[in-house]
């Protein structure tokens, strides 16, 4: 008995936030990929901003990171999940109602409060709570899920828009909130087990110095924020500059395809090797596999060998490092300032995704592929270096 409950437990605990991940992630993000062009002949709105909403939803998200960790910490996971379950459906409801520029817009800022509360800080917060410093093999697992939403929420979305059009969607996205994530996380999300005195005693007697903490966090955000700006940057542009390194537009559409298949197998293999690996590790072999992509392409395109290895290296290092920066506060700071911690880096690091695809178009515009990888190598290297830092921080404090 003393076996199987945690196991059930674990169970419920990945089944329930995998499921909220996928509808939230594929519902919230993805969708526009589909409905953007109804959205916008209807709404008589431009394209830009139409995916505008998106924008708006990344930086409200940030801004929102340091209040989260704080509420996180007071409140637990779960009020939190809660409360982005409705905020969700009502954000589905302003979008699926809007008439105009300004409602349209309001929505999405609806959609960033609950962005902040239902997505990814909130979950794996939800995870360390109730399994502790172990939790990393399930963090892993939980983004293995998570990377399928786009893959589910897709092809479903379309299906959906031509039956109930973009607003039946976006009502029908509402509903699965209310009536089906909602009583998740009410009645079936397992409940984190009580922290007693003699636990917060102890974890505040090993903890390290005001200085040490702050030291670890800046390398820390500084290294999550540079990589997920490239990553993320550079994903979108893919098509575009694999076209004009010289590949042809299907190629270039079939390796951009191919990439986040991989992503979801490298957060697989990293699910597999469990205890036996480390974050740090990780970390480095997703920085090296990711540089080693860039001068691939830099040194050999137009050639398809250069732009088959690219994708690969490129595919597998992105996986890698979203799972790193997931496991990565977990193995710097305690499981019971995980929460806390995490949402203090999703200030930066969501910043740094909104405005990452604006600066590579920028600098692919300006100075071509060669200029715009250039720059992505060296933001490799740099983060590459602080990571180095961060692990000889963390082993000679003994965080």
């Amino acid at each position: 008995m003393s076996d199987a409950s945690p196991t059930t437990s674990r169970v419920r605990l990945i089944g329930v936030l995998a499921l909220g991940q996928i509808v939230s992630w594929g519902s919230g993000f993805d969708m526009l990929a589909i409905l953007a062009p109804r959205i916008g002949s209807e709404l008589a709105i431009g394209n830009e901003i139409v995916f505008a909403g998106l924008t708006i939803m990344m930086l409200i998200s940030a801004f929102c990171g340091p209040l989260l960790g704080r509420t996180l910490v007071r409140r637990g996971a779960a009020p939190v999940l809660v409360a982005g379950s409705l905020l969700f459906a009502a954000g589905f409801a302003v979008l699926a109602f809007s008439g105009g520029v300004t409602s349209y817009l309001f929505g999405w800022a609806v959609m960033g409060l609950a962005a902040t509360c239902g997505l990814t800080t909130a979950a794996h917060t939800a995870v360390v709570e109730r399994v502790g410093a172990e939790g990393g093999r399930l963090l892993a697992l939980l983004m293995l899920f998570t990377g399928l939403s786009g893959a589910v929420f897709l092809p479903l979305t379309a299906l959906v828009e031509q039956h109930l059009g973009w607003r039946g969607t976006l009502l029908l996205y509402a509903c699965l909130q209310i009536f089906v994530l909602l009583p998740l996380y009410l009645f079936v999300l397992p409940g984190r087990p009580a922290r007693t005195q003699a636990k917060r005693q102890k974890a505040d007697a090993l903890s390290p110095s005001p200085v040490d903490t702050r030291r670890a966090f800046l390398l820390l955000a500084a290294m999550t924020t540079i990589s997920a700006f490239t990553t993320f940057g550079l994903s979108p542009l893919l098509p575009l500059f694999l076209v004009q390194a010289g590949a042809s537009q299907s190629f270039a559409v079939q390796l951009a395809s191919a990439r986040s298949l991989l992503a979801i197998t490298a957060r697989g293999l990293d699910f597999l090797l469990g205890k036996r690996g480390s974050p740090f590790v990780t970390a480095a072999i997703g920085l090296c596999l990711l540089f080693l992509s860039l001068l691939l392409l830099l040194g050999f395109a137009p050639a398809m060998p250069s732009f088959i290895g690219f994708i690969v290296f490129f595919g597998f290092g992105a996986g890698v490092l979203t799972v790193s920066r997931a496991v990565l506060p977990l193995a710097v700071f305690s499981p019971e300032d995980y929460g806390l911690q995490a949402a203090r880096i999703s200030l930066p690091q969501n910043l740094a995704i909104a405005v990452a695809p604006v600066i590579f178009t920028l600098a692919l515009d300006r100075g071509g592929v060669a200029a715009m990888l250039g720059i992505a190598a060296v933001l490799i290297g740099i983060s590459f270096v602080l990571l180095i830092a961060l692990w000889r921080t963390v082993r000679r404090q003994g965080f």
